[in-house]
């Protein structure tokens, strides 16, 4: 994908705004049978979206089967009441319809078209191979680059950095190494958050944050192969190839139809390596799985199997053998 593609794809992200809202006097819920709206402060007031009332409710923490139970003027003193225990918060907006209730965020909010240059400048031929976006607001990138290594003959793999930011500011932008296999353009992730950006103040340090990390996690591929290499020489008896997969799917949280998939895929072709597992798994991450935190959760599994540390964690194998 080029850079157009992935801001169309941003696009439900892009149109959100952010109000700060100190409460006060005149801050209201209003609560009809056909509607809820908002009033910020003495001025208008906003319709709030039916994801914008379940946010609220969650975020005041007024249970949904009370509210139901409530005539809406008192839902509505209450929920104003709870609100205003908040003191401030933070309302967010797509035109002009309140869609969510969050706290006021501390975190810097990233524009997509400059981080995107900055990306595209920090990696040569880069490519946006997925963009993820998340519940939080949120996006998630796999990029790639020119960079090329192979794990064993025939089997290249594509450097690139995972890039997470929110435009609206809510999470710590991060980055972390890559790797695109190109084989089965099954995609990797890394346990190393390269870098996480603590904002501490006015200008642009985010910026160079983030052109160092994408550098960083660009150039982690040989140190990320050489870990693979290693896994190729870990192998699994045929006795042990059901336990160790098992144990993936759960830390992966691979479950029900989803699991069956790559179940078959082992009765295919049975993996006999560490290697051979960790790409059943990047497989259903890349090519099975389509709810964002599923990819994510299975994509952290897989990072964790890779690292030498971790993975005798997770291997029932290596635990059985210590």
């Amino acid at each position: 994908m080029n850079r157009q593609e992935v801001l169309e794809q941003m696009a439900p992200i892009m149109d959100l705004r952010v109000r700060d809202v100190e409460h006060g006097p005149h801050t209201r819920v209003q609560v009809t049978p056909d509607m809820v709206a908002f009033r910020p402060g003495s001025g208008r007031s906003y319709e709030v979206h039916p994801d914008g009332v379940r946010s609220m409710a969650n975020f005041v923490g007024f249970p949904a089967h009370l509210a139901s139970e409530l005539r809406p003027d008192t839902v509505a003193r209450v929920a104003t009441e709870l609100l205003a225990r908040k003191g401030e918060y933070a309302v967010l907006m797509k035109e002009d319809v309140i869609t969510g209730f969050a706290k006021r965020s501390q975190m810097r909010s990233i524009s997509p078209e400059r981080a995107l240059a900055t990306i595209e400048r920090s990696i040569r031929g880069v490519d946006f191979h997925r963009v993820l976006l998340l519940p939080n607001h949120a996006v998630q990138l796999e990029t790639v680059g020119e960079r090329q290594r192979p794990v064993v003959a025939g089997d290249l793999v594509q450097a690139g950095a995972m890039v997470a930011f929110s435009p609206i500011g809510t999470i710590q932008p991060l980055v972390q190494s890559y790797v695109l296999r190109l084989m089965c353009t099954n995609g990797v992730t890394s346990t190393d958050v390269l870098q996480e950006f603590h904002f501490g103040g006015e200008g642009d340090d985010v910026w160079h944050f983030f052109r160092e990390a994408v550098r960083d996690a660009y150039r982690a591929v040989d140190r990320i192969t050489a870990r693979w290499r290693q896994m190729i020489e870990e192998q699994i008896s045929p006795a042990d190839r059901a336990m160790v997969l098992e144990a993936m799917l759960k830390e992966a949280g691979i479950r029900k139809e989803d699991a069956e998939v790559v179940r078959a895929w082992a009765l295919e072709e049975p993996p006999q390596t560490s290697y051979d597992i960790m790409n059943l798994i990047t497989r259903a991450s890349s090519h099975l799985l389509e709810e964002p935190s599923n990819v994510i959760r299975a994509q952290r599994a897989v990072a964790r199997f890779a690292e030498e540390t971790e993975h005798r964690r997770i291997c029932p194998v290596c635990r059985r053998s210590r």
